[in-house]
């Protein structure tokens, strides 16, 4: 009876033992998750300064950019806002010394006038302000304007694109283009005005003195 009485005895305190230890585990907190690592936050890229200020910094009558269409335009080309460089190219070091090594628009009718008042005068010496030919300068404008949506809008443009510089109509900077929405008897009265300018052009060459004796 006293050994039975013992293994009871035992049983029972190994139970109690194995008891608390459960009740200590549970009491345990639950370890906490391990937090992920963040990913690195990604910086973006941007310019400390204006891509034209280095223009700006001389040509300080366009010290606030393009306006208009120009100064709010994506270039086609690099999806990026045009900026001066876009169209007149880059400058050497020795721009700034005075040396007309970037393309220079001009108003080629103008300048063909001048050109022939010119010879009239016998000023030879005397050079037109067109820098760059008309074919060059208009690649530059082509180079965003495809021809196709430009025909599409005047035919004008496909008439004129070979003998006249864009600029010869269009303005670059200015917050509206005067050619832009003009009415249709607006655009026959040009077309007559500078049809007549280029017939008296024509006449006073033919009148010019020794023209008879070519």
């Amino acid at each position: 009876m006293g050994d039975l009485t013992m293994d009871f005895l035992r049983l029972m305190l190994m139970a109690a033992m194995l008891l608390t230890s459960l009740q200590g585990q549970a009491a345990e907190p639950a370890a906490a998750p391990v937090p992920a690592t963040p990913a690195p936050a990604t910086q973006e890229v941007a310019f400390l300064r204006n891509p034209d200020a280095a223009c700006t910094d001389c040509h300080k009558e366009q010290a606030y950019g393009m306006h208009g269409k120009h100064g709010q335009a994506t270039n086609p080309n690099n999806l990026a806002p045009v900026t001066c460089t876009n169209c007149h190219g880059l400058p050497s070091p020795q721009h700034r010394e005075g040396v007309k090594d970037v393309m220079r628009f001009s108003d080629s009718f103008n300048d063909q006038q001048s050109a022939l008042q010119d010879k009239l005068s016998s000023a030879n010496d005397t050079q037109s302000d067109e820098a760059y030919p008309i074919a060059e300068q208009n690649g530059v404008c082509m180079s965003c304007h495809e021809p196709k949506p430009l025909r599409e809008a005047l035919w004008a443009h496909d008439v004129h694109a070979t003998k006249l510089t864009c600029t010869s109509c269009h303005q670059l900077h200015p917050a509206k283009d005067p050619m832009a929405g003009i009415p249709e008897k607006s655009r026959i009265t040009l077309c007559v005005d500078c049809h007549n300018k280029q017939h008296e052009a024509i006449r006073a060459t033919n009148a010019a003195p020794g023209k008879e004796a070519q």
